[in-house]
């Protein structure tokens, strides 16, 4: 047989073993069709006839803050890039959620409640007004608006739309609204092209407050015009920076856009008096999914820049000025943060030209490209959203229905990030500790569900399947993988990644193309099926314990051994983590050798990780460990 045979032989046993590792997965049939109309890949790549539409706006908005009013003029065109004839175009009318009769998953302030929603008062199409009133045309429902198009839009072609509307900030202050009087963080405010792509056609899922977002690409001119006592911050990078500020204002405005050090931009001082040359600001972002902007009169404004690839990136806070101690640090911990990311993990170079935090939801924060929306100072919620920049922004996650595509990944690079970076204690023990206490109490209910179902039905668990059982998944997986090969994976899923819309399956298909290694078993009992993890200990004799797997959940094993302080050791305790892939072929026992047992005192396994019964976790038994005690049997339960 020569060489080439060989190879081609070779290659096909491999494609055989790694097809037949993906065909234990359960493919939905929206994202089979897609496999075999070429725009996805088995092995995780984008396909050849991958494609995704775009949008481009050109926006002039006026805010008044008196009486929260935003109104607004948009021209947009959207390009067709699929295979497809559109014969209607679909537009999210987000403050429609405001509307009487709409659906809403949480409570809002009655005063944001009208009638009409958002208030247009004129939308044309290819010059062409639209007779909102024409219901053979036109259907206003949730917060959608379908427009049919007087001709098909064929592929490479594109449409011209204009609007002209008026909506409130609103009081409810969730991702969006009102902090005071005279602050307000603006999003969801433009009447916005939905996505049309290759696996679900139109995306016609409401908004109801509940998920998040999922947005076409495009290229964002827009001008903000607010009284001239108003700062603006927005995604983008502002154009017209000496038109607006003072000149001592934009002296040092300038500066931080290369200095290393903290400039402050706008002082209190700067507040007392502060008038800008004009109240009209200027913002371009190109290649986004978003555009949202912040507004006050007495915000303070902090930045400096951070060097990625080549480029200084401007990073920036504004905060309010009479709790100005509390936000001395934000700025420095997001350039510490961004400097991590780009060089270590996920290792990829941050993509835009900015970011900004604003201090101003009041509670958690909430991510927009280059820009967040944060309740306070603390680094995780900082560390979080700046993340939020990879995942849903520069890799554009369906969160509607994958919100723990992007918010696991969060929370999981959050906490390696913190630990190695920020922390003086980066052990492995207190990884896992993140995840365990978001899972803890949801494990095994009936609400756990598969991982894999859409994130549009999880309004009473959302938190957990998005955040803490992805983020747990995803650090088990960096734990199995090793960190070097799991980063291979992980940056090279960015990279095929970027600027497209990956599902589930492509996640999974690229970590197996990069690791060589079949992953069916892990991705099947953490992601389709239901179950829980459990694991406690069966036996322990003579230096070896025996550690039994009951749940159909696998994790990996910590081991925690306490040592007897009289015994001559240089060890108080001994820590280890047995890789979870000591399960994958089915096993249901594991026997692991106890370093210097004869000292051992006591024996704890897996009190980081979610375990369905924990009262077998422990040697000796808790009921020998507190027999002094004379406890009820029903505190310790059966096991003894």
């Amino acid at each position: 047989m020569n060489q080439k045979t060989l190879f081609t032989a070779l290659s096909l046993i491999l494609l055989t073993a790694f097809t037949y590792a993906q065909s234990k997965l359960h493919i939905p049939k929206e994202i089979q069709q897609a496999y075999e109309k070429g725009t996805r890949s088995m092995d995780g790549k984008p396909g050849s006839k991958y494609w995704h539409n775009t949008a481009d706006y050109k926006i002039d908005m006026t805010v008044t803050p008196k009486t929260r009013e935003l109104k607004g003029k948009e021209s947009v065109t959207y390009t067709n890039n699929s295979p497809d004839e559109l014969s209607s175009v679909v537009i999210r009318l987000y403050y429609d959620v405001f509307k009487k009769g709409n659906q809403r998953d949480m409570q809002v302030n009655a005063e944001d409640i009208d009638d009409d929603g958002v208030d247009l008062n004129k939308v044309a199409i290819n010059g062409k007004d639209v007779d909102l009133e024409n219901r053979d045309k036109v259907q206003r429902f949730g917060t959608n608006l379908t427009m049919v198009l007087d001709e098909p839009l064929k592929q490479g072609g594109k449409v011209e739309m204009d609007f002209e509307w008026v909506q409130k900030v609103p009081l409810t202050v969730r991702r969006t609204g009102a902090i005071d009087s005279t602050s307000f963080f603006v999003a969801y405010w433009y009447p916005q092209v939905a996505v049309y792509d290759d696996v679900f056609g139109w995306d016609r899922i409401n908004y109801t407050f509940g998920t998040e977002f999922y947005n076409n690409l495009g290229d964002f001119d827009v001008k903000i015009t607010a009284p001239d006592n108003f700062l603006v911050w927005a995604t983008g990078t502002l154009e017209n920076s000496s038109d607006v500020l003072p000149q001592a204002v934009h002296e040092r405005y300038t500066q931080a856009k290369t200095s290393k050090d903290l400039i402050q931009v706008v002082t209190a001082e700067d507040l007392q008096n502060l008038k800008l040359k004009s109240g009209t600001w200027h913002y371009k972002a190109d290649d986004v999914s978003d555009f949202a902007f912040a507004i006050s009169d007495h915000y303070q404004w902090d930045a400096l820049s951070q060097t990625v690839d080549g480029r200084d990136v401007l990073i920036s806070t504004a905060y309010p000025s009479e709790q100005a101690q509390r936000y001395t640090e934000v700025t420095k911990v997001q350039q510490k943060t961004m400097k991590h990311f780009s060089e270590d993990i996920p290792g990829i170079p941050y993509p835009y030209p900015a970011f900004t935090t604003f201090i101003g939801l009041r509670g958690g924060g909430m991510e927009f490209p280059m820009m967040a929306n944060n309740a306070g100072p603390g680094q995780g919620v900082t560390i979080h959203e700046l993340f939020h920049t990879y995942f849903p922004m520069y890799v554009r996650i369906n969160e509607r229905r994958f919100a723990w595509m992007d918010e696991g990944w969060a929370d999981f690079v959050t906490s390696i990030t913190m630990h190695k970076f920020f922390s003086d204690d980066p052990s492995e023990s207190k990884l896992y500790g993140n995840f365990k206490g978001g899972m803890q109490g949801m494990i095994g209910s009936i609400g756990d569900l598969p991982t894999v179902t859409s994130s549009q039905y999880m309004a009473g668990n959302y938190g957990y399947h998005s955040y803490s059982l992805p983020a747990f998944t995803y650090a088990m997986l960096y734990q199995h993988l090793g960190e070097d090969v799991f980063l291979k994976c992980y940056r090279e899923y960015i990279r095929r990644w970027a600027m497209k819309s990956p599902t589930p399956y492509d996640f999974f298909y690229t970590f197996e193309n990069v690791s060589g290694k079949d992953l069916g078993w892990f991705w099947d009992s953490w992601y389709f099926r239901m179950g829980y993890p459990e694991i406690g200990i069966e036996s322990y004799n003579n230096g070896k314990l025996t550690v039994k797997r009951s749940g159909d959940r696998p994790v990996p094993v910590s081991l925690k051994v306490d040592y007897n302080p009289e015994n001559d050791t240089q060890m108080e305790s001994y820590y280890s983590i047995e890789n979870i892939d000591i399960w994958k072929d089915g096993k249901t026992s594991h026997t692991i050798t106890v370093p210097m047992a004869s000292k051992m005192k006591s024996i704890t396994i897996n009190a980081d990780f979610p375990d369905m019964y924990e009262l077998d976790n422990y040697y000796p038994p808790l009921a020998d460990r507190y027999k002094e005690y004379d406890l009820n049997s029903d505190v310790l339960g059966t096991f003894k």
